[in-house]
């Protein structure tokens, strides 16, 4: 009888361990998911600038990221709407542009972000009033910026290279 307590206390633990090993691995797989997300948006945004020869921006507020050219940088959905339509009810001028500008956005509804620029010491919080704006030139040199996500369960850092625009360093902290 006792053989078989012990076989039940060692099959429990290991239960747990492995339990507690999925939930954390879990953790670390959304926050790394994330973070490829965020590479593979700041490549594309050094990529578009350097195709299109016109600077590029990643607009940071509040849960979302914004792709878009550096003139409309900052703005909020709706000036940006109004923009855009003020600029289709305009015309081009007789002039077609070469590129159709790319515009996306990426939600993170669950991550907070803060964004640190170069040799900068404070991580400045993404508000709606107050947005982070990332810059890509058409030379493909991007400012040197590192982009903390916070989620209930972790965190992320990622300090992005100016010339690749890809991570040069990525810390992480997984919790259950």
């Amino acid at each position: 009888m006792l053989e078989l307590v012990f076989v039940m206390v060692v099959i429990a633990l290991v239960t747990g361990g492995a339990i507690g090993m999925f939930v954390i691995s879990s953790s670390e797989r959304q926050l790394k998911t994330v973070a490829a997300d965020m590479e593979l948006f700041s490549k594309r945004a050094r990529t578009l600038a350097l195709v299109q020869q016109i600077p590029y921006a990643i607009t940071f507020s509040e849960q979302t990221m914004r792709l878009g050219p550096l003139v409309e940088a900052g703005y909020s959905e709706d000036q940006l709407k109004a923009r855009l339509q003020l600029e289709k009810d305009r015309g081009t001028g007789g002039t077609t542009p070469k590129f159709t500008p790319v515009r996306e956005t990426k939600t993170f509804s669950d991550y907070d972000i803060s964004v640190k620029r170069w040799g900068g010491v404070n991580w400045y919080p993404t508000k709606r009033a107050d947005p982070q704006v990332w810059r890509f030139d058409p030379n493909g040199i991007c400012e040197p910026v590192s982009v903390r996500l916070e989620y209930k369960s972790g965190w992320v850092e990622m300090d992005f290279h100016p010339l690749s625009g890809g991570v040069r360093e990525q810390r992480m902290e997984a919790r259950k």
